[in-house]
Order: structure tokens, then C-alpha cells, then sequence
């Protein structure tokens, strides 16, 4: 018994990726009729399909071509620069008189492409389940590494944009920093008017007992008021509220502020996943969220929700940095729209400020 166990073949994880959910569906039965095989996710466009290969590290990604927002190429793309896994591009769109060729996926660093059936009856599947088994059970125990090459175009394609100022209007803006952080956010708030029109909160990592001294140090060089949020308060304008030391803070609807206990997320209480995550649900595309300087990935996760509810998102860039790594973990799920340096943040926040006045105005 001991001896069969031990020669069976480990089961392949894999996460489909199609904007059909028809689709997502036949494939997960078709592939899980295999005992080797398990489903372990689905994704309908690109941008979730690259938050969960990072989330969930899949032996292998089944991946459709043309979705809405990001296609099947820049996902393949991006999973490859910084999350490298075995892809198969699974669509209509290749073989004869296709779109793409087999070249065109390869590039952007997938294994292997296969023709998904174009009518979508089960006689036209079921002889292509066989096939794709074995594809996806040969190329998950390829090796594949990171794409230098894609991860220069990402990177080039995030950062070519740092002359595009942010015009939604947002009604709170908030603000995850940790190592590094608090004169960057000195640097950010010092250049804003007392008018300002926006909410801001800010959640910044520190040592119990230090974020108390870091409000007077702000105070002396900001125009808005800074303060620590209380229990129940409301997120108001021309105002800065920081989340306390050693709790939670989290946005509920109308704008109250409840601190509460919990266990640390990502290593911290504040976290700033947990207060990125409640603004998202509450403001939707009328949130703004900046990632600042910081170890680890905490607030990369929070970040994603507020981009994935039509909210703006900015990160630091690298070179203004004291360390890269809650930008960066934002960069590579996904979940920057924006990566700037402190200078291009000013713009943003002070666009957000003149477009949130005229729409009071209107």
C-alpha cells in the first residue's frame, strides 16, 4: 500500500483563465476527470489570472487570449517577468488564419498553445480532453524561468506614463507606508493646501508607542491638521487622520472609522491591506490608494481591491525608495496603475483636490 502511494505522480494545480464562465467551468470538469489533475483557481481576465498565479503559485495557468482589460499576452507577459509558471494559451484565436501564432505566445513566454473548439458542443470537446490532459500534465513539470526581457517591458510600460496626472475624482485618499516612511509622507502632505478637498488616511508601520510623536513632527510642517483616528469618527476633509498603534483600522460605510483587535496580518497591526481593503469596499472608484516605501508586501493585496473597484493606484517608484518591497509587491501583482516618484505623487494628490472641487461646484 505504502509502496503504490509513494509512486503515484504528485497531483498538478492548475488555474484556468478565461472570461467565459461557461468555459471556466467545462475546463475545470474536463481537466479534474483526471485524478491527476486539480483545479485550483479561475481567473476571467488578465489582471486577476496575474493576482492569482502570485496568490495561489499554480503548477500551471490554461490561459485564454482576448479578454477584457488585460488580454492573455500581457498577463502571460507579466506572470513570466515576475511569477515565472508553465502557460498554455487555450484559444480560439491561434492555428489557421488565427490571430496570433504559436511564435507570438512562445514570446511572451508561454509553453505551448492548443486550439480551443470554436463551437462549443461537447462532441467538439470531448476529443480534445484526452489531448489537453496530456499537455497540461507535461508542461506543468517543465522548468521555466524568469523573463529578463518581460520584465524590462513591464516595468518600461508602468513607468511610461509619469506626465499622466490622476482626473477621477476621488473622496478619500489613503496612504500605506512603512521603513522610509514617515518623510516621504511629510514630503506628500507638506505640499498640500489647508483647503484640501480629499480625505487622507494614512496607516504607517512603527514601533508601539511612536506614531503619537510622529503627529506633532507632522503637524509643524503640514497646512492640513493631523491627528490619530478615533472610534467612530467619520473620514472628513481638510484633515489627516493615522491609524493608532497596535489595532486595525477599518472604513466602514458612511465613512465611520472602527479600530479594532485582531490578529496581525502580514506580520502588522495596522495593517495596511486591512484599511486598503475596507476603503475599496466603501469608496470604490471614489478611492485613491498610494503604496509607499516599505519591507515586505503588506498593502500590495489592499491595493489590487481599490484598482479592481475602479479606484486610482499609485505606488513609490525604486530610486526614491528606502526599500522596494511594498512597492514592489504591488508592481508585480498587478495592482499599480501609477509608479512615481515622490514629486509626481504631489501632482496626483493635488489633481485629485481640483477635481473633487469642481465636482463640488457643479
Amino acid at each position: 500500500m505504502l509502496d503504490n502511494l509513494a509512486d503515484r505522480e504528485p497531483v498538478v494545480r492548475v488555474l484556468i483563465v478565461d472570461d467565459s464562465a461557461v468555459v471556466r467551468e467545462v475546463l475545470k470538469q474536463l481537466l479534474e476527470s483526471d485524478p491527476g489533475i486539480r483545479v485550483v483557481g479561475t481567473a476571467s481576465d488578465g489582471e486577476e489570472a496575474v493576482a492569482l498565479t502570485a496568490q495561489l503559485k499554480p503548477d500551471l495557468v490554461t490561459m485564454d487570449l482576448i479578454m477584457p482589460g488585460m488580454d492573455g499576452m500581457e498577463a502571460t507577459r507579466r506572470i513570466m517577468a515576475y511569477h515565472p509558471t508553465p502557460v498554455l494559451f487555450f484559444s480560439s484565436y491561434f492555428g489557421e488564419g488565427g490571430t496570433y501564432s504559436r511564435n507570438d505566445a512562445v514570446a511572451a513566454g508561454a509553453l505551448d498553445i492548443m486550439e480551443k473548439p470554436t463551437l462549443f458542443v461537447e462532441g467538439r470537446w470531448r476529443p480534445a480532453a484526452t489531448a489537453l490532459i496530456d499537455k497540461v500534465k507535461t508542461l506543468a513539470r517543465v522548468p521555466v524561468v524568469t523573463h529578463i526581457r518581460g520584465k524590462n517591458a513591464v516595468a518600461s510600460q508602468v513607468r511610461a506614463r509619469p506626465g499622466i496626472v490622476a482626473r477621477p475624482v476621488a473622496d478619500v485618499v489613503v496612504i500605506g507606508a512603512s521603513s522610509g516612511g514617515p518623510k516621504v509622507i511629510e514630503e506628500l502632505l507638506s505640499a498640500l493646501p489647508a483647503t484640501y478637498a480629499v480625505a487622507v488616511l494614512v496607516v504607517q508601520h512603527m514601533a508601539d508607542g511612536f506614531i503619537e510623536g510622529l503627529i506633532p513632527w507632522l503637524q509643524r510642517r503640514c497646512l492640513l491638521p493631523v491627528q490619530l483616528a478615533e472610534e467612530g469618527e467619520r473620514l472628513l476633509s481638510r484633515r489627516v487622520l493615522l491609524t493608532p498603534d497596535g489595532a486595525h483600522l477599518v472604513v466602514q460605510p458612511g465613512g465611520r472609522l472602527h479600530i479594532m483587535d485582531g490578529e496581525p496580518v502580514n506580520g502588522h497591526r495596522p495593517s495596511i491591506d486591512v484599511t486598503f481593503k475596507s476603503v475599496a469596499q466603501v469608496y470604490g472608484p471614489r478611492a485613491a490608494g498610494i503604496l509607499l516605501t516599505g519591507i515586505g508586501s503588506d498593502g500590495a493585496a489592499g491595493l489590487l481591491a481599490i484598482r479592481q473597484a475602479g479606484g486610482m493606484t499609485l505606488v513609490q517608484d525604486e530610486a526614491s525608495c528606502a526599500v522596494f518591497g511594498m512597492p514592489r509587491a504591488a508592481i508585480e501583482l498587478g495592482a499599480a496603475q501609477h509608479v512615481l516618484p515622490p514629486s509626481g505623487l504631489i501632482k496626483h494628490l493635488n489633481a485629485f483636490h481640483v477635481e473633487r472641487v469642481r465636482s463640488l461646484m457643479r
